[in-house]
C-alpha cells in the first residue's frame, strides 16, 4: 500500500507539471493564432462574436498538437526534480524497486494513452467541426470595411464590387456591381452609394445608376433607376464550404475508411493514425526518460545525460510525425508507422535492463 502511495505522489506530480506546461505553451500558441485569424473579421466580414467563438472552438486543436512533446518534456522534468530533491532515492530505500516503478509507470501510461485517444477521436473532431460550422452559417458582419476603393473587391461569392471613392462612414462613388451565378449575370453601375447595416443585414444602396443583366438564353435587359437597395445579405462569405479531415467525425471517418473506393482513402487513413497511433509513442517515451533513474551518475554526467535523452525523445516525436506525414500519402509508409511505436518501446526497454541489470551487479 505504501509503494502504491509512493507511485500515486510521483503521478499527481507528473501532471502538475505537465498541465502547467501543456497550459503555458498553449495559451502562447493559441494567443499567436488569434492574432493571426483577426483576418476573419477584417477580410472575411465575419462579426466580433463569430470570432471569439471561433477562436475559442481551435483551443482543442493546439493544446492536441502539443500533447506529446509535453508529455515527453514534463516527464523528463518530474524525474529530474525527483532526482535533484533526493525523493527518488527515498523511494528505492522505502523497499521500491526500480524495476517495479518502471511498470508501474507504464502501465499507467495506457490511462493517459486512452484519454488522449478519447480526446484527438472525439473532442478535438467535435470542437474543428463546429469551428468550421460557425463560419459556413454565420452571418456576415459589417461589409463597408471590407470594401476598399479603386479596388475590385470580392468578399462574398458569385459578387464582385469596384469601388473608386470611398470615405470614413462608407459613402462610395463611381461604384460597378459584378453578380455571376448559375440563372443570370448581372451589372449594376452606379454614381454613389451607402453602406448600412439595418436589422443585422447588410444593405447597399445605390443612386443614379443602371442594371444589366443576361439571362441564360441569352436576352439582355437594362434598367435605370433613381434609387435602388441590394441586399448583400442574401449572398455567403468566401469560406471554403467543405470539412478538411481534422474537423470530421469519428465514425464518419470511419465509415469513408470502410469504402475502399473513395478517392482519398490514404488521406482518411493519415488522420485515423494521427487520433490513434501518435499516443502509442507515450510508452516509450517514459521508458527513455527512467534511464534518468537508472545511470550511475559518476559514470556520465548528469546534464550530458539530459542532453542525450531530450535529443533522442525530440528525434522519436520527428520520425513519428514524418511517418504520419507519409501514412496520408504511401500505405506501407502507414504499415511502418505502426510498428514504429512497438519497435522503440522494445529498444528502449533492453538498453533500461542492460544499464538496471549492470546496476545491481556493481551493487
Amino acid at each position: 500500500m505504501k509503494k502504491n502511495k509512493l507511485g500515486y505522489y510521483f503521478i499527481k506530480e507528473f501532471l502538475k507539471n505537465y498541465l502547467s506546461i501543456l497550459l503555458a505553451f498553449g495559451l502562447i500558441i493559441w494567443i499567436t493564432q488569434a492574432v493571426r485569424l483577426l483576418d476573419l473579421i477584417g477580410e472575411d466580414g465575419n462579426s466580433i462574436k463569430t470570432y471569439f467563438l471561433y477562436i475559442l472552438s481551435i483551443i482543442p486543436k493546439y493544446f492536441s498538437k502539443i500533447s506529446l512533446i509535453i508529455f515527453f518534456i514534463s516527464f523528463v522534468i518530474t524525474i529530474s526534480k525527483f532526482e535533484d530533491h533526493n525523493e527518488l532515492r527515498a523511494l528505492w530505500f522505502s523497499g521500491l524497486e526500480k524495476k517495479k516503478f518502471i511498470n508501474y509507470l507504464i502501465s499507467s501510461s495506457i490511462i493517459f494513452i486512452i484519454v488522449l485517444v478519447i480526446v484527438r477521436c472525439f473532442v478535438v473532431p467535435y470542437f474543428s467541426n463546429y469551428s468550421k460550422y460557425l463560419l459556413l452559417n454565420s452571418g456576415v458582419g459589417a461589409i463597408g470595411p471590407l470594401l476598399k476603393q479603386n479596388n475590385f473587391n470580392n468578399p462574398l461569392k458569385k459578387i464582385t464590387i469596384y469601388i473608386g471613392k470611398k470615405n470614413q462612414i462608407n459613402e462610395l462613388e463611381d461604384i460597378i456591381l459584378f453578380e455571376d451565378s448559375a440563372d443570370i449575370k448581372k451589372t449594376i453601375i452606379a454614381k454613389s452609394g451607402v453602406v448600412i447595416n439595418e436589422n443585422n443585414k447588410n444593405l447597399l444602396v445605390l443612386v443614379e445608376g443602371s442594371i444589366q443583366e443576361e439571362r441564360k438564353d441569352k436576352k439582355i435587359s437594362i434598367l435605370d433607376f433613381d434609387k435602388t437597395t441590394l441586399d448583400l445579405s442574401q449572398y455567403n462569405k468566401k469560406t471554403v464550404d467543405y470539412y478538411k479531415f481534422n474537423e470530421m467525425f469519428f465514425f464518419e471517418l470511419i465509415k469513408r475508411f470502410n469504402d475502399k473506393n473513395d478517392s482519398q482513402l490514404t488521406n482518411i487513413i493519415g488522420e485515423l493514425n494521427d487520433r490513434i497511433i501518435m499516443p502509442l509513442f507515450i510508452p516509450s517515451l517514459i521508458l527513455l526518460a527512467c534511464f534518468l533513474i537508472i545511470t550511475n551518475k559518476e559514470i556520465i554526467n548528469n546534464n550530458f545525460l539530459k542532453i542525450i535523452i531530450f535529443t533522442y525523445g525530440i528525434t522519436i516525436i520527428i520520425i513519428s510525425e514524418i511517418l504520419l506525414d507519409l501514412s496520408s500519402k504511401n500505405l506501407y509508409a502507414s504499415l511502418f508507422l505502426y510498428v514504429t511505436p512497438f519497435l522503440f518501446l522494445i529498444i528502449n526497454w533492453v538498453l533500461l535492463n542492460y544499464f538496471l541489470n549492470r546496476e545491481n551487479i556493481k551493487s
